[in-house]
């Protein structure tokens, strides 16, 4: 017979009471899940205020801190709050290791930090002391030196006194050596008793007019009397330096109307033409041999060319069977000058850009005239500004220059002519 357990009693239930008893279970779950939810919000409200309680205690304790550093300054604490130097000084050693940043300070050394740049007397701020330490001028004046860009060519021209406005120089007319070298004075193989034909030379004259150059400039009494460099000495060495420039640039360019007569503008300017097929912009070894073919006198010329062509004549070369020759030999800087055939080059910021006419040229400057009259004044005076408290400063300089040569000269046994000034065509 099986064992019956007493402990266990098995009771049957019909569908409607099966109902109810599921029934509860789902409510009882649900008051369950509703109230671990509401568990939950009240643990993380409480955590809130929690932590807002902390951020109140920590800016309370921050205020006692910066309290108790105000009471110990006020007490004069010589040593603020350190045992001795040694705690100090290791103190700010290690603030230094955290890149002195200010958060990361101990509070005692944070308030010495915040007066740093305030306390002080010092430079930085003028009310601290800076209006105390004056200003240094280191004496003179910066200046570019016009010689760097531009060379004075009235160094090389030929000089004619000048005792009045008007000057006449004689020539003679020889420039066409086809049948006389001398101008028109010929001479002839003769039989004993015979007679030979007469001749003469033709002359002409060559007329310099002064034409005024004249610079004014004004200047105060006060910066006159407190400059402490010579503002009168200043004003006359600009204007020299301007006469330079400006006689340079006449006696190229100029038109020989109430100014120097320019070579560019002169008659016996002899111009070489670019080569067939060459590229713009550029001057070839052909070219410059060409140049130095057409001179006059070359043994005396110079060659004159803007700064931008210096890389095209440093590559100038002639080309031989077995090679090429260079036409350019650079210089040192110094006593030495860069050379073109033999021949010194100077770069002038008066001659045309690369590939003009005019960027290069080859110049006898002896056969260029040039006269002064009376030699070159400046003054000044009180009187042309006088209620304003003004003196005038002014430079004149009276004088005349051009080309004695009216024409190139044509050669006996050749139609090719010749020069003391040469030129290249342009290259477009």
């Amino acid at each position: 017979m099986a064992e019956v357990n007493k402990d266990k009693v098995t009771v049957e239930l019909d569908e409607a009471a099966k109902t109810q008893l599921s029934e509860l279970g789902k409510t009882m779950n649900a008051i369950k899940t509703e109230s671990a939810q509401k568990i939950d919000g009240i643990k993380t409200e409480i955590n809130s205020r929690i932590d807002a309680t902390d951020k109140k205690i920590e800016k309370i304790e921050e205020s006692v801190n910066m309290l108790s550093v105000s009471v110990k300054n006020e007490k004069a604490d010589g040593k603020r709050g350190y045992k001795n130097h040694i705690e100090f000084f290791n103190e700010v050693i290690s603030s230094g290791m955290n890149g002195d940043r200010p958060d990361k300070m101990p509070e005692r050394l944070k308030a010495l930090f915040n007066t740093v740049g305030s306390d002080e007397a010092r430079k930085s701020s003028n009310p601290d002391g800076g209006f105390l330490i004056p200003p240094e001028f280191m004496p003179g004046l910066l200046t570019t030196d016009p010689q760097g860009s531009q060379n004075d060519t009235g160094a090389m021209t030929r000089k004619v006194p000048m005792g009045s406005q008007v000057v006449y120089v004689n020539a003679r007319v020889d420039k066409n050596h086809t049948s006389s070298v001398s101008g028109g004075f010929r001479v002839y193989r003769r039989a004993e008793t015979d007679t030979v034909e007469t001749s003469k030379a033709t002359f002409e004259q060559i007329k310099l007019e002064a034409n005024g150059l004249m610079g004014l400039s004004y200047a105060t009494e006060e910066i006159l009397a407190r400059s402490p460099m010579s503002f009168a000495a200043l004003i006359q060495s600009g204007f020299s330096e301007e006469k330079t420039s400006k006689l340079n640039y006449e006696r190229i360019w100029g038109t020989g109307v109430g100014e120097f007569l320019g070579l560019m503008n002169s008659g016996s300017l002899v111009t070489v033409a670019k080569t067939g097929s060459q590229t713009m912009d550029t001057i070839t070894g052909v070219n410059l041999v060409n140049m130095r073919a057409r001179a006059w006198g070359y043994n005396n010329c110079v060659w004159m060319a803007n700064q931008d062509t210096l890389p095209q004549l440093m590559a100038a070369h002639i080309a031989l069977t077995n090679g090429s020759v260079a036409l350019f030999a650079p210089g040192n800087g110094t006593d030495k000058p860069d050379t073109l055939m033999g021949r010194p080059v100077m770069f002038d910021e008066n001659l045309a850009t690369l590939g003009d006419l005019g960027d290069i040229m080859l110049v006898n400057w002896n056969e260029y005239l040039e006269g002064t009259l009376g030699g070159v004044t400046f003054d000044e005076s009180i009187h042309v500004r006088f209620v304003y408290n003004e003196r005038a400063f002014r430079f004149t300089i009276y004088n005349d220059g051009q080309p004695w040569w009216r024409s190139a000269l044509t050669p006996k046994k050749s139609a090719v002519t010749l020069s003391p000034f040469v030129t290249l065509a342009e290259r477009a």
